[in-house]
């Protein structure tokens, strides 16, 4: 038994025998939420389903839940739990079926045999036992409060309880019950010989996950301005098509399976709404009407990319920053704005067209806003970055404005005034023979200084070309 499994087992009899020792833990993660946003002291910011309004409402159940008894530890169904972990947490599943389809009644009757009932419980991301039984009993989202009955059933009196690594949430913990159990007469020997080789298989996989993190990590900073570019391209590509998405939606809904969304390559997704989002789009994108296009602006880009900086190594969610900075404060940093601005964060996605996707489908946003923002008329400029996230791999940012003008706009207009026509102020060396030339401007500005640089591409008789550039500081 390990040391999470072994305190969940303690700290859960504790509670079934006196539920109201549960309180004190409950009101000191009150004051940890903000919004549905919990703030927990040394973790990521956790986005919650209903914020501190299920914590009170489990303090309201503990005061009144009369206490039960204990349970007792059971090898048996702490094997049929440590299967399932083994099982799923390699593969980064969610749920209580098995990659093979075996249920929870499955796994269980391979060690034994139950009577009266048996139901499971499953804890994702936890890093204490007893952080695991208050996951459990608070039950956020779930409306049925099921994890938290299993918890306190009368009637069950043997538990079994493993844990381990899980490839998404990085720690899962499966708690399997029964009212009665009966093990069967080699579940000893079984489980020395299981434990050695699931010991080594663990070793193995430990050296094989960092591996394969350290790669991921790279690929990510390498692909980063893909994404960005792609997702600018795509977005204007829907915006000036909105019937252009539907094909990939309908691909999309394809790879459902009830709410979970098995994408082939990728981790199995649980969603809030299921395929249902992505039928709700199709009916909106049919209706849509195009958009104009949107002119990328970099100042909005360097907005998105100081939130990304900001919050994806501390792995927070959300549009404010870690020390209160809001969408406006990052804009108005680069530049002015005048009338509408917005934000769309996407998290998880590896390409920029999955990034759009994800936005326009906005699962679980009851407004979609995120999609208004990708089809509002009054936008007329966009700023994309995107970068590593500490809990979702990837972040895409961004930030949207109807009007925005970068401070040294001005500058810069004054000075091309003061340079006149690229004929007459640029490079006035011609080379003989050549018979066109072809200029462009390029203005940047850095650290306070506008820079202009102008490069002349020559034509000559033989089909050759040559080219000059000239740059130009001015304070």
């Amino acid at each position: 038994m390990s040391k999470i499994s072994k305190e969940a087992f303690e700290y859960l009899n504790m509670l079934r025998k006196d539920p109201k020792l549960g309180i004190p833990k409950l009101q000191e993660l009150l004051k940890y939420f903000k919004g549905k946003s919990f703030y927990k002291p040394g973790e990521i910011v956790l986005l919650t389903n209903e914020g501190d309004l299920a914590v009170k409402e489990c303090i309201e159940f503990l005061n009144n839940q009369k206490g039960v008894g204990e349970l007792k530890w059971s090898k048996g169904l702490e094997s049929a739990a440590r299967d399932h972990v083994k099982d799923i947490g390699s593969k980064g599943l969610i749920g209580h079926n098995g990659s093979d389809g075996s249920s929870m009644s499955d796994r269980i009757e391979r060690y034994g045999e139950w009577d009266k009932s048996i139901c499971e419980n499953i804890s994702f991301g936890q890093k204490t036992g007893e952080d695991v039984i208050i996951q459990l009993i608070i039950d956020d989202g779930v409306s049925s409060r099921g994890h938290r009955k299993n918890c306190f059933k009368s009637e069950i009196g043997f538990v079994g309880i493993y844990d381990g690594q899980h490839k998404q949430y990085k720690n899962v913990c499966v708690m399997d019950f029964a009212g009665e159990y009966q093990e069967n007469n080699q579940i000893e020997n079984e489980d020395k010989d299981n434990i050695q080789k699931q010991q080594q298989k663990d070793s193995d996989s430990n050296i094989q996950s960092k591996q394969q993190k350290s790669t991921l990590k790279d690929q990510l900073k390498y692909s980063s301005t893909n994404i960005s570019i792609e997702a600018f391209e795509y977005l204007n590509q829907v915006r000036q098509d909105p019937k252009r998405a539907i094909s990939q939606i309908k691909e999309l809904i394809t790879y459902f399976k009830g709410f979970v969304l098995y994408k082939p390559g990728e981790i199995p997704l649980q969603t809030n709404e299921g395929p249902q989002a992505l039928q709700e789009l199709i009916q909106y994108l049919e209706q849509q009407q195009p958009q104009p296009l949107l002119t990328f602006e970099r100042g909005l880009e360097q907005a998105c990319i100081d939130h990304i900086n900001d919050i994806g190594p501390k792995g927070i969610c959300g549009h404010e920053g870690s020390k209160g900075q809001t969408l406006i404060n990052r804009i108005q940093k680069y530049g002015q704005f005048n009338g509408l601005v917005g934000e769309n964060i996407s998290f998880g996605q590896k390409t920029g067209q999955d990034v759009i996707l994800q936005l326009l489908i906005d699962d679980g946003v009851s407004s979609r806003g995120h999609r208004q923002n990708c089809f509002n008329s009054q936008f007329t400029m966009v700023g994309i970055a995107s970068g590593n996230h500490s809990q979702y791999e990837t972040l895409c940012v961004l930030d949207f404005a109807k009007d925005f003008k970068p401070y040294g706009a001005e500058k810069e207009q004054k000075h091309l005034e003061k340079l006149g026509p690229a004929e007459e102020n640029e490079i006035t060396y011609y080379p003989p023979q050549s018979i066109s030339t072809h200029t462009e401007k390029k203005i940047s500005i850095l650290n306070g200084y506008t820079i202009i640089q102008i490069t002349k591409t020559y034509s000559f008789k033989d089909g050759s070309t040559n080219t000059a550039i000239q740059t130009v500081t001015d304070d």
